[in-house]
């Protein structure tokens, strides 16, 4: 049972990290810009650290994050096929997560990722997003960026709690927010995490593609469950 609550908060704060560091359109013409960062981020009070890198190139993109206890795992995001991969490198595991809407989009890559958890986690976890509104637009780090301030509400085990994230973001590196900053709660502490070391730079299309070796997982909650129980 506490391994099973572990998993449903590990589940959890994959969703909400896609949110905290991620209109329709055709998939078909989305595409991507050639770039890789890093990924880091600073807990309210502690010093910043590298949680990760970001890389698109065409019409895929991914993400690598440390998750802690659970291990490293990266997202692969296809634009052509509407679909999201999640990767657990401790296991050499994945699962597919269709993608709803535009999936350059950071937006729907977090709503789809949650509408596949909630069934397979029998209720423990669940994500609503309450309010999306614009906050103008400036600049960071010599790009524009449009900011959003956007509201969730988020349910693990029965318990609920809302999560305010400004984001700013650039379409040049869609589907990922060039700096996301989440309020402290009385449930967590504040956050702040943004993309850097910016470099225009070709990934190798393997870098997209699923590792040779790796299983496919059909519950996201199995993936996240095993990858904490193998030590």
């Amino acid at each position: 049972m506490v391994v099973l609550q572990r998993a449903a908060r590990a589940v959890g704060a994959f969703c909400l990290g896609l949110a905290v560091c991620l209109s329709a359109g055709s998939a078909q013409a989305a595409a991507y810009a050639d770039f890789r960062s890093d990924v880091q981020y600073r807990l309210d009070g502690k010093a910043v650290k590298t949680c990760g890198s970001a890389m698109s190139s065409g019409s895929s993109s991914r993400l690598d994050l440390d998750l802690g206890s659970a291990g490293a795992f990266s997202l692969l995001v296809d634009a052509n096929e509407r679909m999201m991969r999640v990767l657990s490198h401790r296991l050499k595991a994945y699962v597919e997560i269709p993608v709803s809407g535009d999936p350059r989009d950071w937006r729907n890559l977090v709503k789809s990722a949650a509408a596949a958890v909630m069934p397979q986690s029998m209720g423990m976890i669940s994500l609503q997003e309450k309010e999306c509104t614009p906050l103008g637009k400036d600049n960071w780090q010599g790009y524009s960026v449009r900011k959003s301030r956007n509201v969730f509400d988020v349910s693990f085990m029965g318990s609920v709690h809302r999560f305010t994230i400004e984001v700013w973001e650039n379409e040049a590196f869609a589907p990922f927010p060039m700096h996301a900053a989440a309020e402290e709660t009385r449930a967590t502490h504040g956050g702040t995490a943004w993309l850097t070391n910016i470099v225009a730079e070709q990934a190798a299309q393997s870098m997209f593609q699923i590792p040779e070796g790796f299983t496919r997982y059909t519950s996201v909650m199995d993936l996240f469950l095993y990858a904490l129980t193998a030590f």
